[in-house]
């Protein structure tokens, strides 16, 4: 079943700059921050972290105690995503750059289709503490941002010779060496792995290895697929499990074979020759990595210099550079209950 995973802040896509800033004076009343010619409100953040609240009790994740120093991080990654979108929201007004209800709406209809239609998702929403206007409005500010970034990129460009140096610099990584189609079933005792493999001799068809992996494997990642572990290469295992599939002919199936995790039996299915990916074939993935990474790099210096002419100011108790230093004394990473970018779904 699919579970809906709202954004609360687009934390991915909107690079955090780091720029020094004012803080204190001049904060209009009931704003946490003062960005160019606008401000972040309280209730904005409020908003932010009751939604983030609510989010991680739906999803039965800890959300960290105010006072913490993993609540200060999260404040800091909160404080930094409003005023980074008011940003966005200035720039685009300079731009001339809007959304309408209709980008709004198709974005809604995609979520409708991909979760079983409005009232379904309106009660998932509930239980994140969210309404269908609170998502439209996220996905209003999730549009407006992609628009602001298309001007920023629309100069961004991956030459051939680009393309051909990443290539000669990676040869290795598009070289594949032999590899080893395998399956296995993992069993606690060398007697339980004798008796298995006796049953697979007798019977060695795709079907049996489905029902005896089914009945007998310990290994939670393969049995329900017949013991497949797809394309073995040498060194990619643990020693013995390596040793052992690396001298099998196809279609022997091992003795049992001991490991730090039980007693295996193998089949080798099929030997894959090596390979190497040509830079024709590798192209157009490679220059998709490298416009990514010139698209990143870009969005993260007009953004820092957006930042630092919006000369931002910061009420007492939300500048994120202080809070950042509250929370770096934190012995532990941050929770899982941080902030997500657009809405996405999971399993």
């Amino acid at each position: 079943m699919k579970k809906l995973v709202v954004a609360l802040v687009l934390l991915l896509a909107l690079t955090v700059a780091v720029v020094a800033a004012c803080g204190g004076s001049g904060i209009p009343r009931g704003a946490i921050a003062k960005v160019g010619s606008g401000s972040v409100t309280k209730a904005d953040f409020d908003k932010i972290m009751a939604q983030a609240t609510a989010q991680a009790k739906a999803s039965n994740s800890p959300f960290p105690k105010a006072g913490t120093p993993e609540y200060a991080g999260f404040k800091a990654r909160v404080v930094d995503y409003l005023v980074q979108l008011e940003i966005v929201k200035q720039k685009a007004a300079e731009l001339k750059i809007t959304v309408t209800p209709k980008d709004v709406q198709d974005r809604v209809n995609t979520i409708y289709s991909s979760y079983g239609g409005q009232k379904k998702v309106e009660a998932l929403l509930a239980k994140q503490g969210m309404t269908l206007t609170d998502l439209q409005t996220q996905l209003h500010d999730t549009i407006l941002q992609e628009k602001v970034q298309a001007t920023v990129f629309k100069d961004v460009k991956v030459s051939d010779q680009q393309v051909k140096d990443y290539y000669n610099a990676h040869k290795a990584s598009f070289h594949q060496g032999v590899s080893r189609q395998t399956r296995h079933i993992l069993l606690k005792t060398k007697a339980e792995a004798l008796k298995v493999r006796a049953l697979l001799v007798a019977n060695n068809t795709d079907a049996n290895w489905q029902k005896v992996a089914k009945q007998y494997s310990q290994d939670p990642g393969s049995k329900n697929s017949g013991g497949d572990l797809g394309a073995v290469t040498q060194g990619q295992m643990v020693p013995p499990f390596d040793k052992a599939t690396f001298a099998l002919k196809v279609g022997e199936i091992s003795q049992p074979v001991k490991s730090s995790y039980g007693w295996h039996v193998i089949e080798v299915t099929k030997i894959n020759q090596a390979t190497t990916t040509t830079l024709t074939k590798a192209a157009p993935n490679i220059r998709q990595t490298l416009l990514s990474q010139a698209q990143s790099a870009a969005w993260s210096a007009w953004l820092k210099q957006a930042t630092a002419a919006a000369h931002v100011k910061y009420a007492a108790g939300y500048d994120p550079a202080k809070l950042n230093v509250e929370a770096s004394a934190s012995p532990t990473p941050a929770p899982a209950s941080s902030p997500s970018p657009a809405p996405s779904a999971s399993k």
